[in-house]
């Protein structure tokens, strides 16, 4: 499986809209017989909109949220609204669904095995971190009824060809999760990093390479 890094910059800009572009480009590769792929991006601050989404996920106007330097796009995934930006990796598995889990109906595996490899690294940082299912579904700090989302689940199935993936929130910024009621609840976002303390970028890497391990042992 290939491998491709991109992050949102002055001098190479990112943006959802190209995250999405290359996963179409990818998405007709794999269909003609290619090798599948996993994307990682740091996007510029954007909202994304699935196919849930209801009229009350924002809680400010499209026009209010640009002002401050954020999109908002409806994109072809489950769940609601979710936001995506510095300090956040959204990661997008593209590949035959039969290839990657060895069952052409094996969504529910691929979602197992995703997830689980989002969990694996957040343990590493909250020993208490668990995956919901149903309305939270995702990775939460604790388990119970407390706790804070730190991974996001969304995943779209294309004539047997996965898109989209997961998103971790590593540590904040100003436009993380702005203006919106994150996937409808009412309950906190959480980060691996809460306190930007100067060493957020090495660690941003680190959990990068992190991550990318465990999903591709996940998937071996």
């Amino acid at each position: 499986m290939k491998i491709e890094i991109h992050r949102d910059s002055e001098t190479t800009p990112w943006t959802y809209a190209d995250l999405d572009l290359r996963q179409k480009q990818i998405l007709e590769e794999v269909s003609a017989g290619g090798e599948g792929c996993l994307v990682f991006s740091e996007v510029a601050p954007v909202v994304t909109l699935g196919y849930r989404r209801t009229v009350g996920d924002l809680l400010l106007s499209r026009e209010e949220l640009s002002t401050r330097g954020i999109s908002v796009l409806e994109v072809h995934r489950g769940g609601r609204a979710t936001s995506h930006g510095p300090g956040q990796w959204v990661v997008f598995m593209i590949d035959r669904l039969e290839r990657l889990t060895g069952d052409r109906k094996g969504v529910r595996r691929f979602i197992e095995k995703l997830s689980g490899a989002a969990l694996e690294v957040c343990l590493e940082f909250f020993p208490l971190a668990e995956i919901r299912e149903g309305a939270e579904a995702g990775v939460w700090t604790e388990n119970g009824a407390r706790g804070a989302k730190l991974a996001a689940f969304g995943v779209q199935i294309t004539n047997g060809i996965t898109q989209h993936g997961i998103s971790l929130n590593v540590f904040p910024t100003p436009s993380s999760f702005y203006g919106i009621r994150p996937c409808g609840l009412e309950l906190p976002v959480g980060f691996l990093h809460a306190e930007v303390n100067g060493n957020e970028q090495a660690s941003f890497t680190l959990v990068r390479s992190r991550l990318e391990a465990a999903i591709l042992k996940a998937f071996q």
